[in-house]
């Protein structure tokens, strides 16, 4: 004897119940901190977008070390990468984000765009911890979200990690413009 109404309503209850699954899966996952309490560095994450542009985070810590973790497929690095070596770098950053007020609360934000890429920056010494987030989607805020990019990325070296394409980062990084898909 057939009965599709059970049979019927079971593959719907599988559907229903897998769903959430799925959406889970596509939505990012809590990640693994990249540093430790006690750590000194200077960090970067830059996320947003529409998933439709590189997601990453840089620190650079004190010591040198420099830490790269992709957050999206859209990175030509996928993962963790690890530098050492590089010990200026963190007082360069340091201090450019200290002369340029990157800390400085961004001001209301002025002509937004939908889908915006969000820079946050952050500062953690033993003095405390600085952070500010700054958005490319506000007419006001979009050079200074550029600016520190651009020092983090080429500073640390990174540029190749986002996109291995040199012509990627001239046509979409440097006018922070990304492509439409």
């Amino acid at each position: 004897m057939n009965h599709p109404k059970p049979i019927a309503a079971t593959i719907a209850l599988v559907c229903i119940t897998c769903l959430p699954c799925a959406s889970a899966a596509e939505e990012p996952a809590a990640r693994e901190p990249l540093t430790k309490p006690g750590d000194s560095f200077v960090s970067l994450q830059v996320e947003g977008c529409a998933d439709k542009c590189p997601s990453f985070e840089i620190v650079v810590f004190d010591t040198g070390r420099i830490t790269f973790r992709s957050n999206n497929s859209y990175t030509s690095e996928k993962g963790v990468a690890y530098k050492n070596g590089m010990r200026a770098i963190h007082g360069r950053i340091e201090k450019y984000l200290q002369d340029s007020g990157a800390f400085s609360p961004p001001a209301d934000c002025t002509g937004a765009t939908s889908d915006p890429t969000v820079v946050t920056v952050q500062s953690v010494r033993d003095s405390g911890t600085q952070e500010a987030s700054w958005s490319s989607g506000c007419a006001n805020q979009v050079e200074k979200a550029r600016a520190i990019a651009k020092v983090f990325v080429n500073e640390s070296g990174t540029r190749r990690m986002i996109n291995s394409d040199t012509r990627y980062w001239e046509k979409y990084w440097e006018t922070w413009k990304y492509p439409e898909q």
